[in-house]
């Protein structure tokens, strides 16, 4: 089958999202697949020092060379940012590109199935006209973003679309009123478990960080509790607090009295398992940001993957998959008592990893070509 992805993050860039793991594995079983991201503009130009916006045009120049699907970064006239109040008042996206060119250079001449996750591209299906199209939200996008826009550009997503396919049960909820007798299933986002899960030496880097050692892997804003990880920290000295993602100068003063808290900053992709698995305890606290109630995070069971046991914020999401090895706590005066309960379970490491297992992404790909192929 033609395959398109229209993601809201690049491959190749410092995030791995779910749309890049779908993507490949549906390109290993065969399938004609083109992964693309949100468009550039040339309003980005003016971002150019952003390393960020240095990688997606050289993606969007050809430069980027990896086996598997196509991977392509589009480039518009106009950003969201200037194109969505004309959608509001419009409904009309400027910011749409033309991928007419894209499909004929990689011999795509039709689109069986459309799989968009970014609300931005609202519009996509009427421009290519799949046989079927599906929105896959991974967030509660208008919530996350404070963007009434997306929340009219979803409304419209829901009116046309194949079928709904949501990585969580907040997120399932909050689209599907739109459309409530559209077809639709809940796929929570997998781990690429090989990656995690084969064994890696220690990191120099960590190696100086005297043990036991709790460790937090990714973005640092504002859905992360850090008041949480400063609390775990001043309650259990003897802890080492390794903390991974790029971190701002406001991070650095709010840990800087703490001497067993690590900051090292951001890590590729390629390097995640080895911190992983040279800790004993993972971490994942959430703060009360409203997105959070619908996040499906992919590092839950990458970090399983890896061995460790994780302690979890509590969100009703979370808690409905009652997964073993992981610790809930509500508030952060308890996130401490928690953390000492997962350092009594580190040493099974090996019954974690089976545990994540099930979670493999080949799995989740193969549950959703199901559900298309039966729509």
């Amino acid at each position: 089958m033609n395959i398109i992805f229209a993601s809201h993050t690049y491959i190749g860039g410092p995030f791995v999202v779910g749309s890049h793991h779908l993507a490949r594995e549906m390109d290993k079983l065969g399938h004609h697949v083109i992964h693309v991201s949100t468009p550039l503009s040339p309003f980005h130009l003016l971002k150019w020092k952003d390393r960020d916006i240095q990688n997606r045009f050289r993606i969007w120049k050809g430069e980027y060379s990896e086996s598997g699907p196509v991977n392509s970064v589009p480039f518009t006239m106009l950003p969201w940012e200037i194109a969505g109040p004309f959608y509001k008042k419009t409904k009309r996206n400027w910011m749409l590109p033309s991928l007419r060119r894209l499909m004929k250079q990689h011999g795509m001449d039709h689109v069986d199935i459309l799989l968009m996750d970014q609300p931005r591209f609202v519009g996509l299906d009427r421009m290519l006209k799949p046989k079927l199209s599906i929105y896959r939200p991974t967030d509660i996008y208008s919530k996350m973003t404070g963007d009434s826009v997306v929340a009219a550009a979803e409304a419209e997503i829901m009116s046309r679309v194949s079928a709904l396919v949501s990585t969580s049960e907040p997120v399932h909820s909050e689209l599907i009123r739109h459309n409530p007798d559209l077809p639709s299933l809940i796929l929570e986002n997998g781990v690429e478990y090989e990656h995690f899960a084969a064994p890696a030496e220690e990191p120099e880097e960590l190696s100086a960080i005297p043990g036991p050692r709790a460790i937090y892997i990714g973005a640092i804003d504002d859905r992360l509790d850090l008041d949480a990880l400063r609390r775990l920290a001043e309650a259990k000295p003897e802890l080492s607090v390794v903390i991974i993602g790029p971190v701002q100068e406001s991070v650095t003063r709010f840990f800087k009295d703490l001497s067993n808290v690590y900051l090292l900053g951001a890590k590729p992709y390629s390097a995640v398992p080895a911190f992983l698995q040279h800790c004993d305890v993972a971490l994942l606290p959430l703060s009360d940001h409203p997105a959070n109630a619908g996040r499906s995070p992919m590092k839950l069971y990458e970090y399983m993957a890896a061995g460790l046991p994780a302690v979890v914020t509590e969100t009703p999401e979370l808690a409905r998959r009652s997964e073993p090895f992981i610790y809930f706590f509500k508030g952060a005066e308890e996130i401490a008592a928690k953390v000492e309960e997962a350092l009594q379970k580190s040493s099974r490491k090996e019954e974690v990893k089976q545990l994540a297992a099930r979670h493999a992404w080949d799995s989740k790909a193969a549950q959703l070509l199901t559900f298309v192929e039966n729509l």
